[in-house]
């Protein structure tokens, strides 16, 4: 469900921003997959919601704003959001900044979902 609620907003197909957004999108499905398995230790599917809207759970009438996961271009990938607009931001590799292994990947996600700085720091 929490993956029909965090709406990605993608590029254009076939273009190469929508493939970086591809395979940073699909490490992140992986990684909700084993939160929701227990598999992240303290992270579960409402700290990943808690971290895009500040609820960790949807409210009856659904959320005002779509919750959504915008891509960006940052010297990291540890994750941002703003929950004022329901929005999470997550990173985009290039060139001179690769995806890290998926491992690394995971840790700098649990680091984000498992604070309340929401990546700020």
């Amino acid at each position: 469900m929490l993956t029909h609620l965090l709406n990605p907003q993608f590029s254009a197909e076939g273009s190469n921003r929508r493939q970086r957004e591809n395979s940073t999108y699909t490490l992140f499905i992986k990684y909700m997959r084993e939160a929701a398995s227990g598999r992240r230790g303290a992270v579960n599917l409402g700290s990943i919601l808690r971290f895009a809207t500040g609820t960790e759970e949807e409210h009856a009438l659904s959320f005002a704003l779509q919750p959504s996961i915008q891509f960006m271009e940052s010297a990291n990938f540890l994750p941002t959001a703003n929950t004022c607009i329901n929005r999470m931001n997550l990173s985009l590799p290039d060139e001179s900044n690769p995806l890290p292994l998926q491992e690394e990947l995971f840790n700098l996600f649990d680091l984000a979902f498992c604070n309340t700085f929401f990546g700020l720091e």
